[in-house]
């Protein structure tokens, strides 16, 4: 077979294969009215944004919050289809009892369609050296443990529904940009993700991940992100920082300030992709959102490691 054929088919057959895959994916499943949601992470953010929009859609929402607070103010803001409980992702006790409330408040017979597990943490901030072993534990609860902790809770309940698990993830959990911990729970949700999409494939559970880039949430208030900076440059010892001339504090808040304006506003683009994820009867395995992740991170992750390692470097002087 010529070779010039075979390099023209190759492209095509991935644009087709990228079409069709596409056009699967705006089949709607429809009767909203009737599917139940429970979405975590809902005191602000994407979480927040999400409970509200399939409000308006017309599904029953679970809106998990972590604080008291954060769910009598949803409450408000919502219609009766929005029953919002308090939740912490870290807590087994707590996750167990969140079960329990929503088992009693579902239809006899029916289960979850999704399980969206939205709740993250940014965790420590300053280079792998300068963090301890409980920064990390901390982001891991949160992030990874906490998101498998609520999956194999809640999964029964997405079984008899034949739903599915919607995960947050990063795209620093293809391509370690940002904090150590923050990277190595996304690269966690990565992993467990593909895991379980695999195991529950042939049970009628689907599962779908969400790779966000910089989008401008409480997650990169940079007061929050600079204090946590602080307090690891200020718990590393002299001997150990003088190595890391680049992230002194001063240094530190240059960088924040640079990636805060480069950071997105337009949160309305994480919630489409898990709105598709829910509605879609074809989702998309995978949703990358944000420009700079689809345009910019995509393609470095792809190059050779060498030469990726270089760029990050260079953007990051």
């Amino acid at each position: 077979m010529n070779c010039c054929f075979v390099a023209g088919l190759f492209p095509a057959v991935v644009l087709i294969y990228q079409l069709v895959t596409w056009l699967r994916s705006r089949i709607r499943v429809g009767d909203y009215h009737k599917k139940h949601v429970l979405v975590t992470g809902c005191d602000t953010g994407f979480g927040n944004l999400l409970a509200k929009r399939l409000d308006v859609l017309g599904f029953r929402v679970f809106a998990a919050c972590l604080t008291s607070q954060g769910a009598e103010k949803l409450q408000a803001e919502s219609s009766s289809h929005v029953t919002t409980l308090v939740l912490d992702v870290t807590d087994e006790k707590s996750i167990s009892a969140a079960r329990d409330f929503v088992a009693a408040r579902l239809p006899e017979g029916q289960g979850l369609w999704g399980v969206v597990n939205n709740a993250g943490i940014v965790g420590p901030i300053g280079p792998s050296e300068w963090l301890s072993r409980d920064g990390y534990q901390t982001c891991l609860a949160v992030n990874l443990l906490g998101l498998i902790d609520v999956t194999r809770t809640f999964l029964p309940l997405v079984r008899r529904a034949r739903g599915r698990v919607v995960n947050i993830s990063s795209m620093s959990g293809r391509i370690s940009v940002g904090t150590p911990p923050y990277c190595v729970s996304y690269y966690g949700v990565e992993a467990f993700s593909d895991c379980l999409r695999r195991e529950v494939y042939r049970q009628g559970v689907q599962v779908c991940i969400i790779e966000p880039g910089g989008f401008k949430t409480d997650l990169l208030r940079q007061d929050t992100l600079f204090k946590s900076h602080k307090m690891s440059y200020d718990a590393t010892p002299a001997d150990i920082r003088q190595h890391y001339p680049e992230l002194t504090v001063e240094a530190f808040g240059k960088i924040i300030t640079r990636a805060s304006a480069k950071a997105s506003r337009k949160l309305h683009l994480v919630v489409d992709a898990y709105v598709l994820a829910l509605t879609s009867r074809f989702p998309p395995t995978r949703q990358l959102v944000g420009s700079d992740v689809r345009l910019f991170y995509r393609l470095l992750w792809n190059l050779p490691t060498p030469l990726t390692d270089w760029i990050l470097l260079k953007l990051g002087e």
